[in-house]
This record gives C-alpha cells, sequence and structure tokens, in this order.
C-alpha cells in the first residue's frame, strides 16, 4: 500500500472506521487489519484476532508498536490483556498476539 496521509486532516466517525475494509493478514487465518492513517512504512490501524487465531511471532527492524486492546482480551509477551490495556513494542523485539477465548 503505497499511501500518504501526513499533514491530510482526516475525521472518522465510528461509522466511517466501520466502512473500513478489513484486509487479511497474511497467510494467518482469523487475523486482520485495517489502515486508519498512514505516511511511508508508518501505519496507524486496527488489527482484529478471531477467538483461536493468533498473529504469529515476528519482529520489526524499524517499527514502534503502541498497542490498545479495545475488545476482548489477548496475550502478549507473557502476560494476559484484558480490554483496556496498553502495549509498547520497540524495534527488534520479537512478540506474537494470540486470542484464547
Amino acid at each position: 500500500m503505497d499511501r500518504n496521509d501526513l499533514g491530510r486532516v482526516i475525521v472518522n466517525t465510528p461509522l466511517d472506521i466501520d466502512a473500513i475494509d478489513w484486509i487479511p493478514h497474511g497467510d494467518q487465518d482469523g487475523v486482520r487489519y485495517k489502515v486508519l492513517w498512514q505516511s511511508g512504512t508508518t501505519v496507524l490501524g486496527l488489527m482484529q484476532i478471531d477467538p483461536g487465531a493468533q498473529n504469529s511471532e515476528h519482529t520489526h527492524a524499524g517499527a514502534h508498536h503502541h498497542i490498545l486492546v479495545m475488545s476482548g482480551s489477548c496475550r502478549m509477551l507473557d502476560k494476559d490483556l484484558p480490554a483496556g490495556s496498553y502495549v509498547y513494542i520497540p524495534p527488534e523485539v520479537p512478540h506474537a498476539a494470540v486470542n484464547d477465548s
């Protein structure tokens, strides 16, 4: 995806966000995302992981992840995280997200 929203005003209501398509995340069944803002390789988006699915362990060379668990729960970095949790993952730290529900 080649997109540059830098400097662009974006105002999305919940209905606008609902209308953005979910994109399958590679070959990981039950994992999908939608992009809310992007400039080059910097992305702000949403990820959805179905019960019993996982975003497999991986690292990023330059990405800083800021993760908010909006609903449900997941397991990351050996912690059970309920809705309302926040996680920061600096570059090069292996991480996965598992929905055990």
